[in-house]
């Protein structure tokens, strides 16, 4: 991998004063600074040719994958800044790459596939051996928010260890429970339906619960927190559901990935004359112009939030923790209903747009958030297996940033835990058919998330050492539908300890045209 890099930097001041102190700090820089990390000299950073025009410093620097040019550039910034500063009293203005070039002799995708990819980013051409990538007009926001790396990680091929890899392919199954005795076989939703436990609320993938779901809903939830939450010690919080921008901006690839997973909210202007013709027209002919609230509204600056737990990130941001006082575990439910806009479809309960779930966020060194999340999950599965007496089996999900789609064309290694980034809790549900040919049901996903949403939030420790988050998503909804589906809505074939926190099951309100 070799890179070209044509770019500018702009001081207050003429650097014309500058240039023999220049030709000192390049050959220093290209000697140590621009080396530093790299494995060999060839692979590092080197300022190759450079001129002062005025107030501007023209350069062109080449390297190899070792101190990436674009990276060397940033290097530069600081050195120079500090060393011309003090001395020639000039302050640094404007950073810009003109050019970058790189040629990627490794890549798992063609010109045209590439050129998709990195449309309105970079051109794409082809060499004799893989593709010449060219960026033009980078800004120093841009070489900081590392858009020249992810694009380039876009098109290199999966790298994993040789030694001690176990590479196995997304829903791969890692352990089963026995089979449980199976007291129900119809379809749950309409079951659920015809005795009045819910009713379609009139949207794509959205239901009222009535009082004996609810009450199922809430027992499961009272069992979790009981049997998962608090003998881990994770404690409650309230977290918001509608998240700004300046949020979302913080889940790069969560936004690159699944940005056709949210739903958008647009903030209204407070001035009540500016709804005037919108109102007019209801009164008049009692129809909702969106046309008119085109006209009004500004483009959407909230989305609904499709992932629930970055609140939790946003709190840490930008914050000082110290290892020491770390993990920070809590759990979330009483914010309300988590939006997203599924893919393939709505199905009953099992698949919504709008549904209730539980997350478990925490923050901590490494080995405390692969050590939090394994033991979430061993509880879970207790409770599913024992408590709930649920035919259950575990499998590698796909990670928290990945659609289903994309996560089937990788392979993870699953030689040890920590390795794993997604394990995912599914429930069999008889309805959708044998248990080796049906879709099961995913109910809780145990999540690591590595550094990742550390560095995209700013999250920093006192002395620099590592720092993880992980998270798990209990679906409440999904928990209740696995539970029907296998056990029925007969209250008196139910596990006792869901019976013992209900106590007496409230029965449905009824009109007299419905259920």
């Amino acid at each position: 991998m070799r890179f070209k890099l044509k770019g500018w930097l702009e001081f207050s001041s003429s650097l014309e004063p500058a240039v023999e102190e220049l030709r000192k700090l390049f050959e220093e820089a290209n000697a140590t600074v621009l080396l530093k990390g790299s494995p060999s000299e060839e692979e590092g950073a080197k300022v190759v040719d450079w001129s002062v025009e005025g107030p501007r410093l023209q350069l062109e620097v080449v390297s190899g994958r070792g101190v990436r040019a674009h990276d060397g550039l940033l290097r530069l910034r600081k050195m120079l800044a500090q060393r011309l500063g003090s001395r020639f009293r000039v302050g640094l203005r404007k950073v810009m790459v003109e050019e970058l070039r790189v040629e990627l002799p490794e890549t798992s995708k063609g010109v045209e596939e590439a050129r998709k990819l990195l449309e309105g980013v970079a051109e794409v051409g082809g060499l004799e051996r893989g593709l010449l990538l060219v960026f033009r007009g980078l800004s120093e926001g841009d070489l900081e928010d590392r858009v020249v790396d992810r694009a380039v990680k876009l098109l290199m091929p999966e790298r994993v260890e040789e030694v001690g890899v176990k590479l196995v392919p997304y829903g791969f199954v890692l352990k089963t429970s026995t089979p449980k005795r199976i007291l129900f076989t119809r379809d749950v939703a309409e079951e659920a339906e015809k005795l009045g436990w819910i009713k379609r609320f009139p949207a794509r993938g959205q239901w009222i619960l009535t009082a004996p779901m609810a009450s199922l809903v809430g027992a499961l939830r009272s069992i979790i927190i009981d049997y998962v939450c608090k003998p881990l010690g994770f404690q409650e919080w309230i977290f918001p559901r509608l998240l700004p921008f300046a949020v979302l901006e913080k889940l790069s690839t969560y936004v690159e990935h699944l940005p056709e997973g949210m739903f958008y909210v647009c903030a209204p202007p407070r001035d009540p004359k500016v709804f005037e013709p919108f109102k007019r027209e209801f009164s008049l002919r009692r129809v909702l112009r969106a046309d008119l609230l085109k006209e009004i509204l500004e483009p959407p600056s909230y989305v609904l939030d499709a992932v629930q737990c970055p609140p939790f990130y946003q709190f840490f941001s930008g914050e000082l923790v110290k290892a020491e006082d770390l993990p920070v575990k809590v759990y979330d439910y009483a914010g309300g209903w988590t939006w997203r806009n599924e893919a393939g479809g709505v199905e009953g309960l099992a698949r919504t747009n709008e549904f209730l779930r539980m997350e478990l966020v925490y923050l901590g060194t490494p080995e405390q958030v692969v050590e939090i999340r394994d033991a979430v999950l061993e509880r879970t599965l207790e409770v599913v297996d024992k408590v709930l007496d649920l035919e259950w089996r575990l499998t590698v999900g796909a990670p928290f940033y990945l659609s289903q789609e994309a996560a089937r064309e990788r392979l993870v290694d699953i030689s040890s835990s920590s390795r794993i980034p997604a394990l995912d809790v599914e429930c069999y549900l008889p309805y959708r058919g044998s248990r080796e040919e049906s879709d099961w049901l995913e109910i809780s996903a145990c999540n690591v998330h590595l550094k990742h949403y550390v560095d995209s939030f700013k999250i920093r420790e006192a002395k620099g050492r590592e720092l993880w988050t992980g998270c798990v998503g209990h679906g409440l909804t999904r928990w209740a539908t696995a539970l029907l589906a296998q056990k029925g809505f007969n209250f008196d074939d139910w596990p006792p300890e869901l019976k013992k926190r209900i106590g007496a099951l409230p029965p449905p309100t009824r009109t007299l045209t419905w259920p």
